[in-house]
């Protein structure tokens, strides 16, 4: 084999999956066809359970340091300049080690993932690679392109298609991507304000008008402008001066703006039939494709290879003996992408296209007073930052425990730090209450209500920071055997031996 991980396509989600298995020690060769990073800002923020994952894999630091950090996401009726929406991130400091959302255009964050995948004796990053074809067996694929006119042809032990909604990788495999379209088409811009009228909000929403009009600042006085069409406007006379200066009086009023770029697309709500088949996955949109409502898409992507990394990795140390590791990324990924990340785009998307203006005036006003208080400040800090859902039809979890299936809250531990600075990524048994247990553990004295855990009991949390496993009444077979299912007995369960 020339690597053991072949990934196609070299965007985020891509350069993520790169970084993520070398995180794990896995070599990987990335193919990538464009020879510089996108030009468009297109995805704008990174929610708190993504940056979770990158600093696991040391990527966090840079994006943080190149992006604006903000604790208090604050949008603005751009009619009125009242707030609309004011949600704090700190409202979950308590789960979360450092609360609040990067916003860094996508050109950006690819252009620091290439260079720290480039760095990386790990990554084989191959740019202006074409990829023209794959084939595979039961124990290899091969995958072919084009770089500089030759073909070439590299085998890996798995590939992993993150190429795109129109990437080569599914239409290979004879997948489609299913669901709907829905009828509004979206007008999207970038906007250089000579005067930013707020520059502390981050976004301003017309809810006056029929169907959607936005912005959204990502940089300095630079924005997104948003706005949906409706079903008969022709796409000629959107995209013309005169519509396009409109837009921009709308959410801003009479200001001068330079336009970096401007274009016009559907958005759908689609997922593959299958994530996995045979020894190739698919990640990010290549396997799903989502609302831009609620800024969900890179993120999801990049939540994909966090879940797809760790088992490619302990896969490949079990040399290769038992597939049901790899397949159960398939059932968990496609779950959290119907159950969670499509319901909520969709629940707003429709909010913002079909409600009436009359329905979305009074909608904002009583949303605005209900999510004034902390508990629901903590609900909608975890719907938006993607610190929610839950694999439930997974075989790798034990989802008798509601706690299991979720994302395990970063509490701070009694000597100041906190558990996934702990973990650093790796699989971990985490000791709730008063136990002794001579294997490695993270010990949390106190368990949060909300964890319903009836004290003592121990937590087998994977390399992604999903519980595995819930274990009341513990007892050393009861641990083994929930370790055993959740990593399908690829690697064993740390001995006492390598307790300090």
């Amino acid at each position: 084999m020339d690597a053991p991980v072949i990934i196609v396509g070299g965007g985020p989600v891509g350069l993520s999956l790169a970084l993520g298995l070398a995180r794990y020690e896995v070599r990987s060769i990335l193919l990538e066809r464009a020879p510089e990073p996108v030009r468009e800002s297109r995805a704008v923020v990174i929610w708190p359970r993504t940056q979770e994952i990158l600093r696991d894999w040391d990527v966090y630091d840079a994006l943080r340091a190149s992006g604006s950090f903000v604790t208090t996401f604050r949008a603005l009726n751009a009619c009125t300049d009242a707030t609309l929406l004011s949600v704090d991130f700190t409202a979950v400091d308590d789960v979360v080690e450092d609360p609040g959302v990067i916003v860094l255009p996508q050109n950006e964050t690819e252009r620091i993932l290439r260079a720290l995948v480039a760095a990386n004796p790990l990554c084989d990053l191959r740019i202006g690679a074409e990829v023209t074809g794959l084939a595979q067996d039961s124990r290899h694929v091969d995958v072919a392109y084009r770089i500089d006119g030759t073909e070439r042809t590299v085998r890996g032990a798995y590939v992993v298609g993150c190429d795109g909604a129109h990437g080569i990788v599914r239409h290979a495999l004879g997948l489609s991507l299913e669901g709907m379209t829905y009828d509004s088409r979206i007008v999207l811009s970038d906007e250089i304000l000579e005067n930013d009228p707020g520059e502390d909000a981050l976004a301003r929403v017309r809810i006056d008008q029929p169907g959607f009009c936005a912005a959204i600042r990502f940089a300095p006085r630079t924005w997104r402008v948003i706005a949906s069409l409706g079903k008969d406007e022709d796409s000629e006379r959107a995209l013309s001066p005169a519509a396009h200066r409109e837009r921009l009086r709308m959410v801003f009023g009479d200001v001068e703006t330079t336009t970096l770029w401007n274009s016009l697309f559907k958005i759908h709500r689609r997922h593959a039939q299958a994530f996995v088949v045979g020894r190739v996955a698919l990640a990010g949109d290549a396997a799903h494709l989502n609302s831009p409502a609620g800024g969900q898409g890179m993120n999801a992507g990049i939540q994909d290879a966090a879940n797809l990394a760790w088992k490619l990795a302990w896969t490949l140390r079990d040399g290769d003996r038992d597939a049901a590791l790899f397949e159960s990324y398939d059932i968990e990924r496609r779950e959290m992408v119907t159950d969670t990340v499509e319901r909520y785009t969709d629940r707003l998307t429709r909010v913002a296209l079909g409600f009436s203006p009359r329905t979305k005036q009074f909608a904002a006003r009583t949303m605005w007073r209900a999510v004034r208080g902390r508990g629901m400040q903590r609900k909608l800090c975890r719907a938006l930052g993607m610190l929610s859902g839950r694999y439930t039809t997974s075989p790798l979890v034990d989802s008798r425990h509601p706690l299991a299936g979720r994302r395990i809250d970063d509490l701070r531990l009694p000597d100041g730090t906190r558990i996934n600075r702990r973990r650093r990524g790796e699989a971990a048994l985490v000791v709730v209450g008063e136990l002794p247990l001579d294997l490695p553990h993270i010990r949390v004295p106190v368990a949060p209500k909300r964890w319903h855990l009836k004290l003592p009991a121990v937590l087998v949390v994977r390399p992604d920071g999903c519980v595995a496993a819930a274990i009341e009444k513990p007892t050393r077979e009861k641990i083994d055997a929930a370790w055993q299912r959740a990593f399908c007995g690829a690697v064993p369960i740390p001995r006492p031996a390598a307790v300090s």
